[in-house]
């Protein structure tokens, strides 16, 4: 699981920071794997309204947002937005970095391609604000719920205070311990128990993210998947994305991964190799099954289409097997 932070103050070491520093450590000592993003300290270019999202499902803006964050949050189970209250909203640094997630938004709805991981995403709330006035974060919320929507996602909800001005106003604050521990908890536990399966291959630009794809769409919520590739490409192959895309799915912005990178940092219970003739790294708590499948060239858009209805297939039987 891969829970990616959202630090939105241009303040280094605030309260929003402190709030978030500790929820991410808090998912950590629970199992999952996290990523930090300071958005005041990237080159994020606002949204300059372009439209190619809308038409082509890709942004033209040259930034941290295209190579970095779109893949990142991609990649997310859980994001995680911390925020003070700017005049009743968001800060300016985070808000630009939203409304560049409209790419999202018009790949879901207007080239309708869903997120493979649509049935476990998480969107989740940290902010704080000086004052106790009665609608502080009602600008917030909406934002959110909008954005969790763009993202595939569900917004899962939110520890928000109060009466919070000084820098170590929020460290002092004598229940957050508890109340992140909490909300992690109810974050995580859901998922905790789900059996990890990793598909493997020699470039994991093909079959293996293909496979991941329709195992999260098909049984995300009972399945952590990952793929791997034992000398990965720089890119998925434009054949799989649009063959899983004709299902329904999107492949965009999910990058190959190295196999023993992601075997350090998954810890399969289950591998599963989707070619033949490689040599495979020893699994610490799992072991390597093979599936058969047509041979053909996933680069291919013919050959891509065919092992995207064979791959459908062996994961509907895997999930009706367990």
């Amino acid at each position: 699981m891969l829970v990616v932070g959202l630090q939105g103050s241009p303040r280094r070491k605030g309260n929003s920071r402190f709030l978030l520093d500790a929820f991410l450590e808090a998912a950590s000592t629970r199992g999952a794997e996290t990523a930090f993003v300071e958005v005041d300290r990237r080159n994020i270019v606002p949204c300059k309204e372009y439209t190619v999202c809308e038409t082509r499902g890709t942004c033209p803006i040259d930034d941290d947002v295209l190579h970095e964050i779109y893949p990142l949050l991609r990649r997310a189970d859980v994001i995680v937005a911390a925020t003070p209250v700017f005049f009743y909203n968001m800060t300016a640094q985070l808000k630009a970095l939203i409304d560049r997630c409209q790419l999202f938004w018009a790949r879901k709805y207007r080239l309708r391609l869903r997120d493979p991981r649509h049935l476990t995403k998480k969107v989740y709330l940290l902010s704080m604000a000086a004052t106790r006035g009665k609608n502080l974060f009602d600008a917030i919320h909406l934002t959110l719920d909008y954005f969790a929507d763009a993202l595939d996602a569900d917004y899962a909800g939110h520890l928000t205070y109060r009466d919070i001005e000084g820098p170590k106003d929020m460290a002092r604050h004598p229940g957050v311990a508890a109340d992140v521990g909490q909300a992690v908890d109810e974050l995580m536990t859901p998922l905790a128990g789900r059996k990890k399966i990793l598909f493997a291959g020699r470039h994991d630009a093909g079959r293996t993210p293909m496979a991941a794809a329709l195992a999260r769409a098909l049984g995300g919520d009972r399945l952590a998947v990952a793929s791997g590739g034992l000398q990965p490409a720089k890119a998925i192959a434009p054949a799989a994305i649009k063959a899983v895309g004709e299902m329904g799915w999107d492949l965009a912005y999910e990058r190959p991964q190295h196999l023993d990178e992601v075997i350090t940092r998954f810890r399969p219970d289950v591998g599963i190799a989707l070619e033949t003739g490689i040599e495979l790294p020893a699994l610490p708590d799992g072991d390597w099954r093979h599936w058969d499948l047509p041979p053909v060239a996933a680069d291919d858009p013919a050959g891509a289409q065919a092992l995207a209805r064979a791959i459908e297939s062996k994961v509907g039987a895997y999930l009706a097997s367990i």
